[in-house]
C-alpha cells in the first residue's frame, strides 16, 4: 500500500546515512557511506568532483542507494545524474539535517541526483516477505 511506501520513503529519508553504490568501468563495484537528503521523489548526495563514484557516473548512470540497517531493508535501484545548479535549492535540507552548509564548503562542489526506479523492502517493513515498488509510486510519495 501507498502508506507503507510513505513510511519507508520517510525513514530512509530520516536516516543519517546510507550506502551509494556505483559500478566501475572495468565493472566492478564501489560502493561508500553517504549523507543524503530527500526531497521530490530524489535523493541527493553532494561530495567532490574528483570522488571515484562521480568518475563512475559518467560513465554508467546505474546506482543502488540502501538504508544502512540490514535488519529493516530499503534498497534502491536508481539512475544518477551529476548536476551543477541545484545546489543553492538544496542548501537549506542539508543546513537543517546536518549543520552543513554546502554552499560554503569548496571541496565538496559536485550534486548526485538519484531518480529511483525502483524501491524494495522486507524485513520488519515488509512483513517477512519482500514488496516492491516502481518509480512512479515513488514519485507520487510526498514528503512535508
Amino acid at each position: 500500500s501507498n502508506l507503507d511506501l510513505q513510511h519507508l520513503i520517510e525513514r530512509f529519508a530520516a536516516s543519517s546515512c546510507s550506502w551509494l553504490s556505483t559500478v566501475r568501468p572495468d565493472g566492478r563495484v564501489h560502493s561508500t557511506p553517504v549523507w543524503h537528503i530527500w526531497t521530490n521523489g530524489c535523493a541527493y548526495v553532494v561530495t567532490t568532483a574528483n570522488a571515484v563514484k562521480v568518475g563512475n557516473i559518467d560513465n554508467n548512470p546505474n546506482v543502488v542507494l540502501t538504508h544502512p540497517d540490514p535488519h529493516k531493508a530499503i534498497i534502491i535501484d536508481g539512475m544518477a545524474t551529476i548536476i551543477r545548479d541545484k545546489a543553492e535549492l538544496l542548501r537549506p535540507l542539508f543546513k537543517v539535517k546536518y549543520d552543513w552548509d554546502i554552499v560554503k564548503d569548496d571541496d565538496y562542489d559536485t550534486v548526485i541526483e538519484i531518480r529511483p526506479l525502483r524501491l524494495l523492502a522486507w524485513g520488519e517493513e515488509g512483513a517477512g516477505h519482500r514488496q516492491r515498488w516502481s518509480g512512479e509510486e515513488i514519485a507520487a510519495v510526498a514528503l512535508d
